[in-house]
């Protein structure tokens, strides 16, 4: 460690045991992010070995040593994207840290960005201080295209399961952690973790990437189905695919032991899909993503802007071509009725491209803006910083989201907490954890004591019934967006004195999302999955339990 040049160590097919061994005894882990041509050099801190702590770190520790560290490994491929799961990613990873200072955040990333900048953009995106030399970021060079959808033009569903399979030996070959938490949503890591090395695993489960409602779409959604088999080869080719790989994901669930679903609507697919886990005894429960509801500020004055915010990604299922065509169907109304220039409110996408996917759908965003000539009432925020956020929340009066199904939405809950009325699709988590009624009641019809509710024909589960200008469905009938907006902005069913409750009741409700309520109980989960690991290492053979 004294030697006066820099010493490099080949490691070989070893660099995982060696990368262990010397995050666990370094007082800067951050330091051993990547091994360049399959070599380590030591930290320069570590070489000083003040008071033999680098040395004494190297050697073994029993279970029970309360100076064991332990590795909580985040498989998060796209750790850098700066979208809603990576927001839960880095609370997480935060309140990880601030469990223990033994407790060290490995990030699997296909991300190459230098470490400091990547902690840096967190910083600013999401307001949130990370302790950087406790965080370890484990880059993936050989198969991180393998589960990128556009990577397989058919089959994507199994060629994404064998991706991550790869992806996550990927990463034991890298380094093995202690704790495996998948915090993306790609299950094909579990086989490998749980079966070769044995490992505790969390899920925090956005969306269930397979479900039963699938099979809603086809001819034959059940086994008695095929009695009715009349040439629909298609259809029966897809039963079968589907249905094998609906059980395959059935039993890679089976092998989570906590699953964190972040709203109602995933828990309860979640509840029907990963049946096997309730009997196991494994952990399935709800945990809202952190939306940092403390931090914001709401604008108290009755003075907001007549304008209607959308945050959002720009991607093709967060439907802003819907809000758009249903806005300029609106103005016509407005043409038609006489409407003053000033109720007629604008529309800012507020938004960030991860991807040149992203970038086109923007692209095709302002071009339908164009063609519908709706150029003076939209404008686009696109990449901006936290800060932009807020003040943009702090002055507008309506918070839009059209996506269908959209698990949670964070932008909803802001929306709420800046005193920002949502107008959002009627499903999932906007009506479900959202924008509720006080007593935590959904609503039924096109409003409710927070918000107002929409659904559009071009839904994917449209059952094609009027009730006059409403769309009926199973919970309610509720207005398209176009009729809603000519409620709210040119009919008059709104006062303002209706838009102040609203506001005082939301903002309210908000609390339950704070980034303190998060932590407070991802901190009792890092407990959980310690003393998880601390069982699962008893098992093993001596040598095992201890290396």
């Amino acid at each position: 460690m004294n030697y006066p040049k820099p010493i490099y160590l080949k490691v070989g097919w070893k660099r995982s045991s060696f990368r262990r061994r010397l995050i666990t005894a370094s007082k800067n882990p951050s330091y051993y992010n990547n091994f360049n041509n399959n070599k380590i050099k030591i930290d320069p801190i570590d070489c000083k070995n003040e008071d033999d702590f680098f040395k004494n770190g190297m050697k073994n520790r029993s279970i029970d040593d309360p100076k064991r560290k332990i590795l909580y490994g985040f498989f998060h491929p796209y750790a850098n994207n700066g979208g809603g799961g990576e927001k839960v990613l880095w609370q997480a990873v935060n309140a990880t840290l601030m469990t223990n200072d033994n407790n060290i955040a490995v990030i699997y990333t296909v991300n190459f960005e230098e470490p400091a900048k990547i902690i840096r953009k967190v910083e600013s995106k999401f307001n949130i201080t990370l302790q950087g030399e406790r965080v370890v970021f484990i880059y993936l060079r050989k198969f991180g295209n393998l589960i990128d959808s556009e990577y397989w033009k058919h089959f994507t569903l199994v060629g994404q399961l064998i991706g991550s399979v790869l992806l996550a030996f990927e990463c034991l070959f890298e380094l093995a952690p202690d704790i495996w938490i998948d915090t993306i949503g790609l299950p094909g890591s579990y086989w490998p973790i749980s079966v070769v090395l044995n490992l505790p695993i969390l899920a925090y489960v956005h969306y269930p990437i397979l479900q039963q409602d699938m099979f809603n779409k086809l001819k034959f959604s059940k086994m008695t189905d095929l009695f009715k088999f009349r040439g629909e080869v298609k259809d029966l080719f897809k039963f079968f695919y589907w249905s094998i790989l609906y059980y395959v994901y059935v039993y890679l669930g089976s092998n989570v032991d906590i699953t964190l679903a972040n709203g109602t609507w995933t828990f309860n697919h979640m509840k029907k899909i990963w049946f096997l886990n309730e009997k196991m005894g494994s952990t399935l429960e709800v945990l809202y993503p952190p939306c940092a509801t403390e931090f914001l500020n709401p604008y108290k004055s009755k003075e907001r802007l007549n304008e209607m915010i959308y945050i959002a990604q720009f991607r093709s299922e967060k439907r802003h071509d819907l809000i758009l065509t249903e806005f300029s169907k609106f103005l016509d109304t407005c043409k038609t009725e006489k409407v003053p220039i000033s109720k007629i409110p604008k529309i800012i996408f507020l938004g960030s491209c991860r991807n040149e996917n992203d970038t086109d759908c923007l692209n095709s965003i302002k071009s339908l803006v164009t063609e519908l000539e709706l150029s003076e009432y939209v404008e686009f925020i696109v990449d901006c910083s936290y800060d932009e956020i807020l003040k943009q929340l702090s002055t507008v009066k309506f918070g839009l989201n059209s996506m269908w199904n959209e698990h949670f939405g964070i932008g909803v809950v802001e929306y709420l907490a800046n005193g920002v009325i949502p107008i959002v699709h009627a499903s999932a988590g906007p009506i479900l954890d959202i924008a509720t009624n006080e007593n935590s009641s959904t609503a039924e019809s096109w409003k409710s004591e927070t918000g107002f509710f929409f659904k559009s024909s071009t839904d994917p589960d449209f059952s094609g019934e009027m009730n006059g200008d409403n769309l009926v469905f199973d919970n309610g009938a509720f207005p398209e967006l176009s009729t809603l907006l000519s409620d709210i902005f040119a009919n008059n069913k709104v006062t303002e004195n209706d838009l102040d409750f609203m506001r005082q009741v939301g903002q309210g409700l908000s609390n339950k999302f704070s980034n303190d309520e998060f932590n407070t109980n991802w901190r009792k989960y890092t407990r959980e999955l310690a003393s998880l690991e601390k069982h699962y290492r008893e098992q093993r053979k001596e040598v095992e339990s201890v290396y």
